[in-house]
């Protein structure tokens, strides 16, 4: 019988709030690593791996080969460490003894398959404008302190119903495996609509009496991940030159957001490498070439023949821009 062995790691860079831990979890319990994964207070996460020295070194090689497409790892130290006789692969709770800067993981896009199940009826997040994975969702907006914790963040408001609960303790549940900030209508948080004097809109769908206000013509405010976007139709001069004069921007262009790529193409032309860009998690505002006799506004971006394009990056957004006539508009 091949003897035991037991290393310590410690795993340095975007390794908090990425499903980072339950990723090192899963490829433990493939290799048959018996240990423990935990965050520490800063940018690291130690392991502590025993087994076999062939399974040792088939799970440092998926730690490195498979993490989670927004990890990154910048240092990977490895010690040797005396075997504790561990009788499974755990995730303990964060510790705080950091030797390294804290590294905030960034907020990222909605993924498609939060998307997909948006748009399920037959799914408990259908039209949820809050849904979100471990691949996916507010991050750096939500964090107060590290360890990412949910403790830690804004979502401590809001406690896990029993399904999500379920869901976040199963390792076998890939995308909500320790996620710190799933929801769902149970969870919340909830959307609301205000007037202009902070008096609740009363309305049984907020977002979509939203798109319906700027269809009409009306300026609205968007609580987005990080902040508020401005919301305005694009294809309205009056509208648009309303907005100018109350930002006091007479001649900046505005970024608009579209629903999705389809309806980029009909207001731009989206070389292959634009589209990779509008489509990446970071959902970045990209430059186009707008086409000719689209009914964009010339005071959306005055002059020139380009547009700034975004895609949603939330529910909230794509719910919103599902509802407009145009499915698009000035976000600002």
């Amino acid at each position: 019988m091949e003897e035991n062995v037991a290393l310590k790691l410690r795993v340095s860079g975007v390794v908090q709030g990425v499903g980072f831990r339950p990723f090192v979890y899963r490829i433990a319990v493939k290799n048959g690593i018996k240990g423990y994964v935990k965050n520490l207070g800063g940018s690291e996460v130690e392991i502590h791996a025993e087994g076999s020295l062939l399974n040792i070194l088939s799970f440092i090689r998926d730690l490195v080969v498979e993490k989670p497409p927004p990890a990154e790892i910048e240092i990977l130290e490895i010690e040797e460490s005396k075997p504790k006789v561990f009788k499974e692969f755990s995730i303990l709770k964060s510790g705080k003894n950091p030797k390294m800067f804290s590294m905030i993981p960034p907020d990222i896009g909605i993924c498609d398959d939060c998307l997909r199940e948006i748009l399920d009826r037959n799914s408990r997040w259908y039209m949820y404008p809050f849904n979100s994975c471990a691949w996916c969702g507010p991050r750096f907006s939500i964090i107060e302190k590290i360890p990412y914790d949910r403790e830690n963040t804004s979502m401590r408001d809001f406690p896990l119903c029993e399904e999500c609960l379920s869901e976040y303790r199963d390792p076998e549940n890939i995308r909500r495996f320790h996620a710190q900030g799933i929801s769902c209508p149970k969870c919340g948080p909830k959307v609301w609509l205000v007037d202009n004097s902070g008096e609740l809109v009363e309305t049984d769908d907020p977002i979509k009496f939203a798109a319906k206000l700027i269809d009409e013509g009306y300026i609205v405010a968007i609580k987005g991940l990080g902040g508020f976007h401005i919301a305005a139709l694009a294809t309205n001069d009056e509208v648009v030159l309303t907005l100018r004069e109350r930002k006091r921007r007479p001649q900046k262009p505005f970024a608009l957001m579209a629903l999705n790529i389809d309806v980029v193409r009909k207001i731009a032309y989206v070389p292959r490498e634009a589209e990779e860009l509008l489509l990446s998690p970071q959902k970045p505002i990209v430059l186009l070439p707008k086409r000719e006799n689209t009914p964009i506004s010339e005071y959306v971006a005055p002059g020139l023949s380009t547009i700034g394009v975004m895609l949603p990056y939330t529910g909230l957004h794509y719910i919103l821009l599902m509802y407009t006539k145009d499915k698009y508009l000035i976000m600002t």
